[in-house]
């Protein structure tokens, strides 16, 4: 089958419709763009999605463990 490539709008806003890109069009992305990964970043990345996380779950936990925690 073959994915739909047309443009939608939202019946209620009349804006464009757009979903967040997947791993693997952002890894394509970041290939022409000449981007690198981490060693750190690509365990992170492996250890949560191993875990089974996926999308903002997915995002809050990688911001999580790249953030320093202030100590007061």
């Amino acid at each position: 089958m073959k994915k739909s490539n047309a443009l939608t709008r939202s019946a209620t806003t009349g804006r464009f419709v757009t979903r967040p890109l997947g791993k693997s069009k952002a890894m394509k992305f970041a290939k022409v763009e000449g981007v690198t990964i981490s060693s750190k970043s690509a365990n992170t990345l492996k250890t949560y999605t191993d875990r089974g996380l996926k999308g903002d779950a997915l995002r809050s936990a990688i911001t999580g463990r790249f953030v320093t925690k202030k100590s007061k």
